[in-house]
């Protein structure tokens, strides 16, 4: 299936783990399938699993007195979960919404906690968590970086975000109004 060597090839990349370790990794996997909208996580809930995205798109967000801020996207073959509330345990201030029908693969905490146990080696998935935080060099280039080096930096790292998610949407995760990534868009093509 091409979802678990997605997943495995993404946990080789932390650790060359054994193959009875993998399996015995996927073989704790859910699916689950996500409609357009649905959330994934939503504010006051508790994370408990690590989530794989096999297809789809996700949108990690906050609501704010001044409307929603998006805080990143995720795509295809990447871990999403809300790390915070993951791994403290509490309630979420945030949001994981499906941006269009997606498929995910979970794995509980618990069961990680487990294999953990079992294998010792799955201490190495803190690999995985690290790659679930926010640098703060995004959240401080909204401060110290201009509209066009904030943009041309996404052009940069993420250029299929332009075409998949809407205007209003990416000028939100750029610290931006819409009508200032006009501008900006306009200016830089």
């Amino acid at each position: 299936m091409v979802e678990l060597s997605a997943i495995k090839e993404s946990l080789l990349k932390l650790y060359p783990f054994s193959e009875e370790e993998l399996e015995g990794f996927v073989a704790k996997l859910k699916y689950r399938t996500l409609q357009k909208k649905a959330l994934l996580i939503q504010e006051k809930e508790i994370a408990n699993s690590l989530v794989f995205l096999i297809n789809g798109s996700l949108r990690l967000y906050t609501r704010t007195e001044q409307g929603e801020l998006t805080i990143t996207f995720f795509t295809e073959n990447h871990w999403v979960s809300d790390l915070e509330s993951l791994l403290q345990q509490q309630p979420s201030r945030n949001n994981i919404e499906a941006f269009e029908p997606s498929e995910v693969a979970l794995i509980t905490l618990r069961d990680i906690h487990e294999l953990m146990d079992r294998y010792p080696n799955f201490k190495l998935l803190n690999g995985l968590l690290a790659n679930l935080s926010i640098p703060t060099s995004r959240l401080t280039s909204i401060q110290t970086k201009s509209p066009d080096e904030r943009y041309a930096s996404l052009l940069a790292e993420h250029p299929d975000w332009m075409n998949r998610f809407p205007q209003m949407h990416i000028a939100s995760y750029l610290g931006m109004t819409p009508e200032t990534l006009s501008r900006v868009r306009a200016r830089i093509i």
